[in-house]
């Protein structure tokens, strides 16, 4: 029998016997989805914190000095989670210490941060508004470029102005048909002038920017702050990676000298990069990457049971045929190999439609909840290739059955 007429032969009982069918496809295409779903979401998670999101967060060639460390890598006690909640919180004495300890920085920046209920300009409003009061390199510390209007400057932290620099989506929500530059808006309970707006980001990370208010830091102490002369970090940005680790050195040792730390006591601060937050990332890429085959291979385990199943039972319904195709001349080997055709057939189908659903459904997460995605055609291949072997394993025992048949048992077949 030739390869495509088995193919032929194969999809017409396909479409003879649709509900089985269905079911049949149904075990493989739910495994194959899953498995596109995840990787293509995190594919997509791969390339958006490698190339956006840590940069975003962080900054290039940046480390932050926090109260304590945002990003862990490895397993955090309880005991270990209550000494660094004793963390005394960052002062303005200990921006002192690290402007000190870091004379070649590129920029250098304070910040401190607090979430608004709500901003406000005459009948629009937009909630859910990040508060940041950063001092005057902030914007360059962090990368942040104003598209409209002016950045924040020197002048207006001395002086404490009631001015802003606003995120793309606050923008485009309080001024949807006029330009937002010297408009009055209400935010955290105060008044500020608009003086300019960032680009938009986009993404996970657009919440951290296109949903902020950024004002000068000493407004920020004078209006929104709850606790005086206090921050919430220290960014540090040098002027290339090999100078990142010797700066992070010098400011620990300024820091632990600073606080009167002996050489046996831990650092009571933390310091955050973008390579923690990569390194993170890493650990939870793993884990899922470990655990996704298993539970992938269960799902396709449960889907060949159902091929062999319905194989099995298509052997019973077509035991005539079977035994009127070996009496006119067919071959034990031409049976066996129709009937493994049909199996792999339907198996790789299933593949097929996982494929599109898993594709399907993790664009839709993108575009419902901005998780990124990011096609993968080793992982198309893969998921052909494992349909292609379920089908082959799951059908061989129907076909092997159904060669066996004896012509003249099976046209006595009632």
């Amino acid at each position: 029998m030739r390869f495509w007429e088995g193919i032929r032969l194969s999809l017409q009982q396909v479409r003879s016997q649709k509900l089985k069918s269905f079911f049949a496809l149904l075990g493989i295409s739910i495994g194959i989805t899953f498995l596109m779903a995840v990787i293509t979401i995190v594919e997509g998670m791969n390339s958006y914190v490698r190339d956006d999101f840590a940069g975003s967060l962080f900054g290039v060639n940046t480390f932050t000095v926090v109260r304590r460390p945002q990003i862990t890598t490895g397993r955090i006690d309880e005991a270990e989670r209550r000494r660094q909640r004793r963390n005394p919180q960052l002062t303005m004495e200990d921006v002192e210490v690290v402007l000190a300890a870091t004379p070649d920085a590129q920029y250098r920046a304070y910040y401190a941060r607090d979430v608004a209920g709500s901003v406000r300009y005459g009948q629009y409003e937009r909630r859910n508004v990040l508060m940041v009061g950063g001092s005057p390199e902030y914007e360059a510390v962090q990368g942040w470029k104003v598209v409209d209007g002016r950045g924040l400057t020197p002048i207006d932290d001395q002086q404490a102005l009631p001015v802003a620099v606003i995120g793309a989506q606050i923008a485009e929500r309080l001024f949807p048909t006029t330009s937002p530059i010297d408009k009055r808006i209400r935010a955290g309970g105060h008044g500020f002038r608009v003086v300019g707006v960032l680009e938009a980001q986009g993404g996970l990370a657009g919440n951290l920017r296109d949903a902020a208010v950024l004002i000068p830091f000493e407004t920020f102490q004078r209006t929104v702050a709850r606790r005086r002369l206090e921050v919430d970090g220290i960014t540090v940005k040098m002027g290339s990676l090999d100078e990142l680790d010797p700066a992070m050195a010098e400011v620990e040792g300024a820091l632990r000298s600073d606080r009167r730390l002996r050489p046996s006591e831990p650092n009571n601060f933390g310091i955050d990069t973008s390579s923690g937050l990569l390194d993170a990332w890493e650990t939870i890429n793993r884990v899922l990457m470990t655990a996704l085959p298993g539970l992938v291979g269960i799902s396709l385990v449960v889907g060949g049971i159902v091929i062999m199943n319905i194989m099995l039972l298509s052997v019973t319904d077509r035991t005539r045929e079977i035994g009127l195709r070996k009496s006119l001349g067919a071959r034990r080997r031409d049976v066996l190999f129709q009937f493994l055709t049909e199996a792999s057939t339907l198996s790789i189908v299933g593949a097929a439609l996982g494929i599109g659903i898993g594709f399907g459904l993790a664009f839709i997460v993108e575009g419902v909840w901005g998780l990124p995605a990011a096609i993968s055609v080793p992982a198309m291949i893969v998921s052909l290739v494992l349909g292609l072997g379920v089908g082959i394993t799951s059908g061989l025992y129907p076909a092997y059955r159904a060669a066996r048949l004896d012509p003249i048992e099976a046209l006595r077949f009632e």
